[in-house]
């Protein structure tokens, strides 16, 4: 299973249309991560190629009948998916931890924070796909895609910067 993951698009599905333009076609899954939650709707509208998506909600998306947290299953690996913005970060990502352990679960995807971030500790995996259109900290703005092989418990995550003209995006590899 190949997952797009993107998050904090704020309204601007610009961004959101132009990596499902690119990538689309080729993921199994669509995980957004709230703040923008109706961008998923508004891309599909647009006529982007869309796979099945799931969306929570951000602290700045109105809609109550989106999730604020929900579950996923990757091939057998079960994700949480909440925006971010009811975990304290003050003192690290262990209440994502935390959180994710207590639910029995592989990994924490969250967004807030508009900073890409992927990391593993103690076990869970750990994973911000930052802003793709209100980026924050050294790179523009972001995503990640999670593979998630049916024959292997891992999964494997890079976290791209979209880059280029709208007329011609591309893809740049973020190296943390």
């Amino acid at each position: 299973m190949r997952i797009l993951v993107v998050s904090d698009t704020h309204g601007d599905f610009r961004g959101l249309v132009a990596v499902l333009g690119l990538l689309g076609r080729s993921v199994q899954a669509l995980i957004h991560l709230g703040d923008g939650s109706g961008d998923v709707k508004a891309a599909m509208r647009y006529g982007a190629p869309t796979p099945p998506a799931f969306v929570v909600r951000g602290n700045v998306d109105a809609d109550s009948s989106v999730p604020l947290a929900r579950r996923f299953d990757a091939e057998g690996r079960l994700l949480i998916l909440a925006h971010g913005h009811r975990y304290p970060l003050g003192d690290g990502t262990s209440s994502l931890v935390y959180a994710a352990k207590e639910a029995g679960a592989r990994a924490f995807f969250f967004g807030h924070t508009h900073v890409p971030y992927c990391e593993e500790r103690s076990g869970v995996l750990l994973l911000n796909p930052g802003s793709l259109s209100r980026p924050r900290g050294p790179w523009g703005p972001s995503l990640a895609i999670v593979e998630a092989p049916p024959s292997s418990s891992c999964l494997d995550v890079k976290l791209f910067e979209l880059v280029g003209p709208q007329a011609a995006p591309r893809l740049r590899a973020i190296r943390l």
